[in-house]
């Protein structure tokens, strides 16, 4: 079982390199995918910037289960650009593998996500912080 495009994908706009402090950190649910399932996405600095890393996973009733993307690293070298704006990085949808450039604004404890290829960008959902 995939969580359905883990919200498709998440999506970050450039700027400075990210602190441990960074207001971003933390658990964030995914938006539902197509079979209802979701996932927990671990949010970290890794590098010069910030990665996160699928670490729970949940069927379409909340119950935790082992799917295929269960550790998978879906967001790489997010970076801060301020007024709670991310992007540069990349954002991996782990039902197809697709990277994409990766849009995020942060809302309090919603992050709004979303991905580009080329010139078309798209909206992924939101998540919302779990912690």
């Amino acid at each position: 079982m995939r969580i359905a495009t883990l919200a498709a994908f998440s999506f970050v706009l450039a700027g400075q390199p990210a602190v441990a402090a960074d207001p971003l950190a933390g658990i964030w649910r995914t938006q539902p995918g197509r079979d209802g399932g979701f996932g927990h996405v671990e949010i970290k600095p890794c590098g010069g910037g910030l990665c996160g890393t699928v670490v729970r996973t949940f069927d379409a009733s909340g119950q935790a289960v082992a799917a295929d993307d269960l550790g998978a690293s879906i967001l790489v070298d997010v970076q801060a650009a301020g007024d709670g704006t991310y992007g540069k990085g990349r954002i991996v949808n782990p039902e197809t593998g697709r990277g994409y450039t990766a849009r995020l604004r942060l809302r309090g404890d919603r992050l709004e996500v979303g991905g580009c290829i080329m010139m078309i960008c798209r909206n992924a959902g939101t998540w919302t912080r779990v912690r």
